[in-house]
């Protein structure tokens, strides 16, 4: 074991038997992101680096610390990519933040989610023990499968010290389309080609104008071509565009007011909330900001999202005191097994207390 490590698990158990706080953090790019920060900062940039990458195997193992730009850099040279797309909030951001987010890009739409591609993790509990869950094959299963509740957990459960990633070959090839449509017309027509066998990978809809993502073999990318019509956007351009919707650059994005993020079923007419919005992931993921004149609050956009089987969390705000309830507090059950796994891996409450909720 490491210098950097032991004297990890020496701070882990010192401020749980002081009851003190510590919060694991890489390049602070997601700092504005769930609950106000609190604990004593644990910078995991010192822990930095690519342990194992087999591209025969699509899997890469890596350090926390690990720059994301080093990891897809590794990845690219050999025609890889991370699947789930995260965003790059800044150079600074690491794989070990992008992962604790929870956090994926456009291709989310088609690929899923940050949790299906972690296939292993190790992780420093509360107690200051270094645990090991999953591995570095999909087919490999044994124990409790922790690799899975990771991704979005916000550093709430311990530091991470290593992790293993499935990855996947870059598309052979790709093409943007783009429609003029109403926002309902663009909700059933994204479900509509959703539901063909369609090389979709993501989509986007803002101000009457829906861009859909192609990619895959290039017989299938020609053919859905075709098939949907459309305009074909140059590909330059349309690189510069899904890079900006994926890294959160989109000028939409640069607005002022606060950021709202409702996942919706994808087939939710338009909520109609008075305010700016663009959807993602087939209208699966909107994006809200209220207009100044509006009168819409907190608890109505949540309730609104719940009525229709969802939820809604704000994303970004300048107002510290609403951060505390950024998240959706989830049904009973779900908290119960949030409270259970807390009180197995941190029980003495040492990392990142309140980040995903005040009442965790």
């Amino acid at each position: 074991m490491s210098d950097f490590i032991d004297d990890l698990c020496k701070q882990v158990e010192l401020a749980a038997r002081n009851n003190t706080q510590i919060r694991p953090v890489g390049g602070g790019t997601k700092n504005f992101y769930g609950g106000p920060l609190q604990g004593i900062e644990v910078d995991m940039r010192q822990w930095a680096g690519i342990v194992e990458y087999e591209p025969t195997e699509l899997v890469i193992t890596v350090k926390p610390g690990t720059p994301l730009a080093e990891v897809e850099a590794a990845l690219a040279a050999q025609k890889q990519e991370l699947a789930f797309e995260p965003p790059r909030l800044s150079a600074g951001g690491t794989i070990g933040g992008a992962i604790a987010s929870g956090l994926a890009g456009p291709a989310r739409l088609s690929r899923g989610g940050v949790k299906d591609y972690v296939l292993g993790c190790t992780l420093l509990d509360g107690k200051g023990q270094l645990l090991h869950f999953g591995g570095v094959v999909m087919k490999n299963v044994a124990g409790y499968d922790v690799s899975r509740v990771i991704p979005g957990s916000m550093g709430t459960l311990g530091i991470v010290t290593e992790l293993s990633i499935k990855v996947m070959p870059v598309a052979p090839a790709e093409a943007t389309l783009q429609f003029e449509m109403d926002v309902n017309k663009a909700i059933s027509q994204s479900n509509e080609w959703l539901s063909k066998p369609l090389p979709i990978s993501a989509t986007f809809f803002e101000n009457g104008k829906l861009t859909v993502r192609l990619r895959g073999a290039s017989a299938a990318v020609q053919a859905a071509i075709k098939n949907m019509g459309g305009q074909e956007i140059e590909v330059q351009q349309a690189q510069a565009f899904w890079t900006s919707v994926r890294d959160q650059q989109h000028e939409f994005f640069s607005r002022e007011g606060d950021l709202w993020r409702l996942a919706v079923p994808p087939t939710t007419v338009d909520l109609a909330m008075h305010g700016q919005s663009v959807h993602e992931w087939g209208s699966g993921l909107r994006w809200f900001r209220a207009d100044d004149s509006s009168a819409v609050n907190a608890e109505q956009i949540r309730a609104m999202a719940k009525r229709v089987g969802g939820h809604a969390t704000l994303y970004r705000t300048a107002n510290e005191a609403a951060r505390v309830h950024a998240f959706q507090q989830p049904d009973a059950v779900m908290l119960k097994l949030q409270r259970r796994l807390k009180e197995q891996f941190d029980p003495a409450g040492v990392f990142s207390i309140n980040r995903l909720s005040p009442i965790l």
